[in-house]
């Protein structure tokens, strides 16, 4: 019970802190790294689904008018458009990103792989929505997806080393989101050739 509320809590203080980011127009990419967005086509479903529960609000608000309940249904929905909204900009604010030697997944501020590039030996786009969890692993592959979508694929010889919730792990195939997947293709092709020269 102790760490569901733990968990709950630090979800909850990493929306506040998505809104204060994009308050600030923060984002949590170095200096020297390449982010490559996985999220955003999915704007239009986000803005829909903000434009709905903004008018959900107000009528609701207009509609109920006995002060015990308008005034708790207000701050709930206002609540679920600010989580909304905040988990969206936690997307955006946390690219996968390209460093030196090493592609970082991540999942919002919620899960980060380091997949290190020394032993790629093949990218190519491979587009595949079947993807039931976010995070799948097994048979020598992982993948990362962005609702249930991925459009990238690393193939290592010899199979890279990478860390998943603690626990080192054998892959030869990664497979992960990517907003333009030919453009992330390119990137990878450009940056694993330089550095066998």
């Amino acid at each position: 019970m102790g760490s569901r509320v733990a968990r709950f809590l630090r979800s909850q203080a990493g929306l506040a802190r998505a809104l204060w980011w994009w308050v600030r127009g923060r984002t949590a990419v170095g200096p020297d790294d390449v982010p490559l967005p996985y999220n955003g086509l999915d704007g239009a479903v986000i803005g829909t689904i903000t434009v709905v529960g903004v008018l959900e609000t107000v009528v609701v608000h207009v509609l109920v008018t006995w002060a015990p309940l308008r005034w708790p249904l207000l701050v709930l929905s206002l609540y679920g458009v600010l989580g909304l909204l905040a988990f969206d900009r936690t997307m955006r604010q946390h690219p996968h990103l390209l460093r030196s030697g090493a592609l970082l997944l991540r999942s919002g501020p919620f899960r980060t792989v380091r997949i290190p590039l020394e032993d790629l030996v093949a990218v190519r786009r491979q587009v595949r929505s079947d993807h039931r969890t976010t995070l799948e692993l097994g048979d020598g592959a992982l993948a990362l997806s962005f609702m249930g979508a991925t459009g990238v694929e690393l193939r290592f010889s010899p199979a890279a080393t990478v860390e998943v919730d603690g626990r080192a792990h054998e892959v030869d195939r990664v497979s992960f989101a990517a907003r333009d997947p030919d453009a992330t293709v390119r990137l990878l092709r450009e940056r694993t050739a330089s550095a066998d020269r």
